[in-house]
């Protein structure tokens, strides 16, 4: 048996246990802070004026290091995940689903309207009144000669069906005006597609090419800092090739940093998180493309979403003014009820109707209706006429545009040949080093205008095909 501890004793051990597990949570604190500052990338200056990209190297190798898998998009694949998360695209495909179901309520219309119904009443009448609830049945006080004594309690049970059999044709003009709107929802769906897909391309291009300019002044320091090592000048030579490096630097934290927002710019376009490891693989190339303007425009104004959709919208004003006039038609509709009403098991009295009639409605604002629908009706003509004046502007500039990159990008290449092949015979012989870097820094600067060049010719087709609503092959 275990002698009993004393108060103080007892004090004491619980004091030494608490400071074991405070002891203890510390640790495993500062063991989880560390490993945090371990895994989290730095994206700062190590000192100012010395431009660090640690943080998108650790960025680009977590996969192997840290656990995250770097994902490696091609412009393909960057295209399916826009069309995945893009915000405008999703929403136009719901309005889609919505625009379908609108085609099947409207359909619903030409069904009749059927339906049963049944109540159980309790009642202590003093006077005669009309029940609703069991289709308008008199009730009479108690001790009524008309229908006896005690009579507190009615059931009523029955079945009714309403069906218009002609309206002016509202049920057909609704329906039809139905369809023309989920036309015009399938139009701006793809409309949305087209416009994600032009955004990509265009983030795409652009962070493709940061990364290779990022490249080519990397190659362009390197080369510099050798050549500055190597060579031997005088103190105004020092001086003049301490400002070339001086230069090759910043512009390298320059493009360091526009490929950040590259970057990120990217990952917006995708709606991925922003800081998704990725790399993107492609290559800054093109190739001509035959294409004629003319055939080009009536491509635009047969294939264009934007112009489908404003046709669409003009079916449906025409449809709206139609619906308009038949507000003053009269209509033909058909009813029945069949009606069950007891006190007692089992039912043993029944009624039914059947009815044909005719309604004119009369309306106040007919023609303030009419007169709304035809105003609205011009006006949508009015934009349909300026839409086409839009796309025939849009093919115009981006055909303009591309035949322009067209033909600098191949004078741009032809130089860049002619002048690495110089470059490369005047680099055999002995030369003095400020020449050799201004020739490196004039390389870099043909070579970056023609990579240029190549990217606006892509992106310039990507517009023209956007114009013009169909792919460009040739």
């Amino acid at each position: 048996m275990w002698a009993p501890l004393s108060f103080r004793n007892l004090v004491k051990t619980l004091l030494f246990i608490l400071a074991i597990l405070l002891i203890s949570r510390f640790l495993s604190a500062e063991d989880e802070s560390t490993a945090t500052a371990v895994q989290r990338p730095s994206v700062f200056l190590t000192e100012p004026g010395n431009f660090s990209d640690k943080g998108e190297n650790a960025a680009n190798s977590l996969g192997s290091e840290g656990g995250v898998l770097e994902r490696t998009l091609t412009l393909k694949d960057a295209e399916r995940l826009a069309l995945l998360n893009d915000a405008t695209v999703l929403s136009a495909e719901q309005d889609k689903i919505v625009a379908r179901e609108r085609v099947r309520e409207a359909g619903y219309l030409f069904l009749p309207e059927v339906g049963v119904q049944a109540s159980a009443t309790k009642y202590n009448a003093l006077y005669p009144f009309a029940l609703p609830a069991a289709g308008n049945a008199l009730l009479f006080p108690k001790n009524s000669p008309y229908l006896g004594n005690n009579l507190n309690t009615i059931m009523f049970g029955g079945a009714y069906m309403n069906m218009n059999l002609y309206e002016g044709g509202r049920g057909v003009n609704t329906y039809k005006l139905a369809q023309a709107a989920q036309k015009q929802a399938d139009s701006r769906y793809k409309a949305a597609r087209m416009n994600a897909i032009l955004a990509v391309k265009r983030s795409f291009y652009r962070l493709l090419l940061t990364q290779r300019e990022k490249k080519l002044d990397q190659e362009y320091l390197s080369q510099v800092k050798s050549l500055l090592q190597n060579g031997n000048l005088d103190l105004w030579g020092k001086l003049e090739a301490q400002t070339q490096l001086a230069q090759a630097e910043t512009q390298y934290a320059k493009i360091s940093h526009k490929l950040r927002l590259e970057r990120l710019q990217f990952l917006k376009s995708l709606n991925l998180e922003l800081d998704t490891p990725f790399k993107i693989v492609g290559k800054i190339e093109t190739r001509p493309v035959t294409i004629d303007i003319e055939k080009a425009v009536l491509w635009s104004l047969e294939l264009r979403p934007e112009l489908q959709s404003e046709t669409y919208k003009a079916q449906m004003d025409a449809i709206s003014v139609n619906l308009a006039q038949s507000r003053r038609t009269p209509t033909v509709f058909i009813s029945g009820d069949y009606d069950l009403m007891t006190q007692d098991f089992p039912v043993n009295k029944n009624n039914w109707d059947a009815t044909l009639g005719l309604k004119l409605p009369f309306a106040y604002d007919y023609w303030s209706e009419l007169t709304k629908k035809r105003a609205q009706q011009r006006q949508g003509d009015i934009s349909r006429a300026e839409l086409q004046d839009q796309v025939r502007l849009e093919v115009r500039e981006a055909f303009s545009d591309l035949m322009f990159w067209q033909k600098q990008y191949p004078i741009l290449n032809s130089e860049y040949e002619k002048m690495e092949g110089l470059y490369h015979q005047a680099s055999k012989n002995a030369g003095k080093t400020l020449l050799k870097i201004r020739a490196l820094s004039s390389l870099l600067g043909i070579q970056t205008a023609y990579l240029k060049a190549v990217t606006q010719h892509l992106l310039a087709k990507a517009r023209l095909e956007r114009a013009v609503g169909r792919e460009i092959t040739r």
